[in-house]
């Protein structure tokens, strides 16, 4: 009998110290459908949660907003992800994301007696961090606070801070962090089409035209 009471109190314990967590959908606009392991794609309402391995589609000019404890995931137009990790152990929120393709814009916030482990993946670079708000689409990575490990296929890494931009080509090393100003003014500068630098100047007042052109 002793032996069974020790087993269940660990096993409570065990339980306690990790569990699975769910991303809610807040806010829908536009096209967005929802996939679960092993099923079809299907149409994606308010209210929803999505577990581990739950997939998430967004087509033109929609979006979706993806809350997870106290952080938040503005998923862009023409996107796909897979929610790789969501769980909380001893004290850490784990989040991992595999983006397939297209943006994601994520406000990754803190608590009080919670730490954040925040890691977006793509085929060619991943981005982690632990509490900041940044704009990543495989390629291109913008940071409006704290700061971004930025990382290629090969392991290697640069640190990106606030309002700094970089970008990872094939296997390369990532670019030096430019300036956000500087980098916008190096795009106008450049041999660009009209349609681009009207882009540039309607998206002017967030400066993430150069994480536009990843898509």
């Amino acid at each position: 009998m002793k032996k069974i009471i020790v087993i269940f109190i660990l096993l409570f314990i065990s339980f306690n110290l990790y569990a699975e967590i769910s991303a809610v959908l807040s806010e829908i606009s536009g096209k967005v459908e929802i996939k679960a392991p092993g099923e079809s794609w299907k149409k994606a309402k308010v209210g929803m949660t999505l577990n581990k391995g739950d997939s998430i589609s967004t087509g033109f000019k929609a979006e979706a907003v993806l809350n997870i404890g106290p952080s938040q995931l503005i998923v862009k137009q023409l996107t796909r992800m897979e929610l790789e990790e969501l769980i909380e152990k001893e004290g850490t929120v784990s989040t991992g994301l595999n983006l397939r393709v297209g943006k994601i814009k994520a406000e990754v916030r803190t608590t009080a007696g919670l730490r954040q482990n925040f890691r977006l993946t793509s085929p060619i670079s991943t981005a982690a961090v632990r509490g900041t708000s940044f704009e990543y689409d495989g390629v291109n990575l913008k940071v409006f606070e704290g700061t971004v490990a930025f990382t290629n296929k090969r392991g290697q890494t640069r640190s990106i801070n606030m309002g700094e931009v970089s970008k990872i080509t094939g296997l390369s090393l990532p670019n030096a962090p430019e300036e956000a100003a500087d980098a916008l003014a190096a795009v106008i500068s450049s041999t660009v089409t009209i349609p681009e630098i009207v882009t540039i100047f309607e998206d002017l007042t967030n400066i993430t035209i150069i994480l536009d052109w990843g898509l």
